[in-house]
């Protein structure tokens, strides 16, 4: 009878493949670069928005009430 020799990536004491690396490795950077330009975008979007409010702050004209 053949020994079932067929891998099983689940099991415990299963070592992954270079390829399966290499696709984890690609997964990760994929999203992690996702994420990054969701980051800048977000990051840009606050600085616009801190430069509009300093801008309209530097607009007031403050008079004392003397």
């Amino acid at each position: 009878m053949a020994e079932n020799t067929k891998r099983n990536p689940l099991a415990a004491d299963t070592e992954p493949t270079d390829d399966e690396l290499g696709d984890v490795m690609r997964e990760a950077r994929d999203l992690a670069m996702l994420r990054k330009g969701q980051s800048d975008s977000w990051m840009r979007s606050m600085l616009v928005q801190a430069v509009a409010d300093a801008r309209a702050r530097d607009t007031v004209v403050v008079h004392d009430a003397a």
